[in-house]
């Protein structure tokens, strides 16, 4: 089915002739006054002045040169802004959280519409053996998260009010159709309707032309991308992907909005304006690092924080103690939530209110840098009780941020490159049979012009790791709506660009081509050939080495022959004794009932402390702590991977209990 829960479209038209302005969202106001409460706010918030600094930058160099052509683009988004993604008593911030009326109710007026397929056959359209291929809508359903209503103040939902939990706000909304713009401004031309400023301006960077015929100025050498014949938001010109989140697929679509929509609007009142979308069942998808299908990311994750490097850090940092000390004191945490820097960004990013000893963001202090409150030192001035609480907002924020991120910077970022192995490989099949045309020619399908891939924060920090030590340093988190590109330009300078293709690196609005190995530092594009080298060696999927380390025969305990040896005349001496039969029998009875005494006194045992396990708190900076994508909620304990039962038992998965795997699957 083309038609799934989600659509773009959401009847652009409307029905009946109405034109909504906001496709998915309600008629009525937003959520209030946009960031009006504080002073200043963090970067992650990614309020509109620092939405407007993310415009895709021009290409550098002359502009009425022929030497390069875009064709191609790659881009990764984090969705927009968004409420909790969990509720209490897991989601654990600070004393009265929930309590509070302002932070503990959670209403939303960004409404989901729904349409069912077709009713009838005039609306569908076949290929030509008579296969189903795309579909119009009739008729649409709006879905409100309203009918466990309570009393007025509050209802039987998680968040407390009519917000799912991890729900797109407007504030999101408005964030991806800003992001759509930006890619609408710098890759397509109109003509008059293009200003001067904009990079589509430079004949280099567009995308798409709509003043020219699609395939004018092609060289006859470049593979054939998308189809002329097709709308520019149809397959093969666009591919949507997005993982089965609320907040995910609806930021794509908005994103879509800001860069289609005329476009979307222009189609005929007798056909609907259809995306595709592409996704997969959460659990077992692969837009973040999933230990549940990948079992040996984890043992990468607990290798990362049993190293000395983090232990002297984790235990001997002065900033850490200072951190921990104010948390228990002033925010009556016994040791710190995992959910902490949540706490504090779906807080101040809402305008929702701060404790006093939090409200002191100024963003002077700025990120950690990794060499600082490493080594050891005195703790006498805690002692004391002479520490420095100022500040404090982004130095808990600093430390929630390194404990999270310190593992994909490990050992040459081993941990992202296995678990984002997947996404490269979707990444690259588009590009391969663009840049390399020989060795993976294209399918029946030619690749698209524009690739769209929809996640979390838990998707582009982990997929710029794998670029290299200096495109991310680690110290700062993906903001709301994030953005990477992946430009593909055909050249000519055989001279800089011997692959006949370069690629140019851009991160909100900064090009960072440059702080890739291997490539210039003078030049913002690169040989397309450096970032084959860089990425292809673990873009895999089903190929990758999943499987946990089993245990090698140099490293299993040496056999005890002596012993074996001695078993064995043993028994064959009873079994030639008189009545030597009855006693193995009699034996073998009682060790078939011990050994089931012993079995369920054991699993018993098990069984209270998994439960007491659960409902314990969750601390950053234990080494116990469990693994979780902050986007994603998945959940890794310390008791081992959580394997979905529809794994392949080719990567050494085993099917684990149905109900830990739902808890698996709460999303953030």
């Amino acid at each position: 089915m083309i038609l799934s829960a989600l659509l773009f479209l959401s009847y652009l038209k409307g029905i009946g002739g109405a034109k909504p302005m906001f496709p998915f969202s309600s008629v009525a106001a937003p959520e209030g006054s946009e960031y009006s409460k504080y002073a200043k706010y963090p970067p992650y918030c990614s309020i509109p002045e620092e939405m407007e600094k993310r415009a895709v930058p021009p290409l550098q160099g002359d502009s009425n040169s022929d030497s390069s052509k875009l064709i191609h683009v790659t881009a990764l988004i984090r969705h927009g802004a968004r409420t909790p993604f969990a509720s209490a008593p897991e989601y654990q911030c600070w004393n009265g959280f929930w309590d509070d009326h302002e932070t503990g109710i959670w209403n939303c007026d960004l409404k989901t519409y729904v349409s069912p397929p077709a009713a009838t056959k005039e609306k569908k359209e076949f290929d030509s053996e008579g296969g189903l291929i795309e579909e119009e809508p009739d008729f649409l359903f709006e879905k409100r998260y309203d009918a466990l209503t309570i009393n007025t103040d509050r209802t039987g939902n998680e968040l407390n009010g009519t917000c799912q939990k991890g729900q797109l706000l407007m504030r999101g909304y408005d964030q991806e159709l800003q992001n759509g713009l930006h890619l609408r401004q710098a890759y397509f031309y109109d003509g008059d309707n293009t200003a001067d400023e904009h990079a589509a301006s430079d004949p280099r960077m567009r995308l798409w032309d709509v003043t020219k015929n699609s395939n004018e100025g092609r060289r006859e050498s470049t593979p054939v991308i998308g189809d002329p014949t097709k709308h520019i938001f149809q397959e093969p010109n666009l591919h949507y992907r997005a993982d089965d989140e609320q907040r995910t697929l609806m930021s794509g679509q908005v994103l879509l909005r800001g860069l289609f929509e005329p476009e979307l609007l222009s189609t005929g009142d007798d056909e609907a304006a259809i995306i595709r979308l592409h996704t997969a069942d959460y659990p077992i998808d692969v837009l973040h690092i999933n230990q549940a299908v990948c079992p040996k990311t984890t043992a990468l994750f607990d290798e990362a924080y049993a190293s000395d490097e983090y232990k002297r850090w984790i235990e001997n940092s002065e900033e850490v103690n200072i951190v921990k000390k104010f948390a228990k004191e002033e925010l009556g945490m016994d040791v710190i939530p995992y959910t902490i820097l949540d706490c504090l960004m779906t807080t101040i990013c809402t305008d929702r209110t701060l404790p006093a000893s939090l409200n002191d963001y100024d963003g002077s202090l700025g990120p950690t840098p990794w060499n600082e409150f490493v080594e050891s030192s005195s703790t006498s001035a805690m002692e004391e009780g002479s520490e420095d609480y100022t500040a404090m907002f982004e130095r808990i924020a600093n430390f929630a941020i390194k404990n999270f991120t310190f593992s994909y910077k490990y050992n040459n970022a081993a941990y992202p490159k296995l678990g984002m192995g997947p996404l490269w490989k979707e990444i690259m099949a588009n590009i391969l049979p663009i840049i390399d045309s020989a060795n993976n020619p294209p399918s029946d399908t030619p690749p698209p012009k524009l690739a769209l891939f929809s996640g979390h924060d838990t998707t582009l920090m982990p997929i710029l790791a794998t670029l290299g030590d200096k495109v991310w340093d680690g110290t700062e988190w993906s903001p709301y709506a994030s953005m990477i590109q992946l430009e593909i330009h055909e050249t000519t300078d055989s001279t800089n660009f011997a692959s006949g293709y370069a690629f140019r690196l851009i991160y909100n609005g900064k090009v960072l081509t440059s702080l890739v190995d291997g490539c210039s530092a003078s030049s913002e594009l690169c040989d397309s050939q450096v970032l084959v080298k860089q990425v292809m060696p673990f873009a895999k999927y089903k190929e990758r080495d999943c499987a946990s380390t089993p245990l090698t025969p140099s490293t299993a305990p040496p056999a005890e022959e002596g012993l074996v040896t001695e078993m064995k005349d043993a028994t064959e001496t009873l079994v030639t004794a008189p009545g030597g039969i009855s006693v193995i029998f009699f034996m073998i009875v009682v060790s078939m009932a011990l050994g089931s005494m012993v079995t369920f006194f054991l699993m018993k045992k098990q069984m209270q402390r998994t439960r007491g396990y659960r409902q314990g708190s969750m601390a950053l900076g234990e080494l116990s702590m469990r693994v979780i994508d902050d986007d994603d909620n998945h959940f890794q304990s310390e008791d081992g991977p959580v394997i979905d039962s529809a794994v392949s038992a080719q990567y050494g998965a085993t099917k684990t209990d149905e109900k830990r795997n739902d808890d698996e699957n709460n999303i953030i």
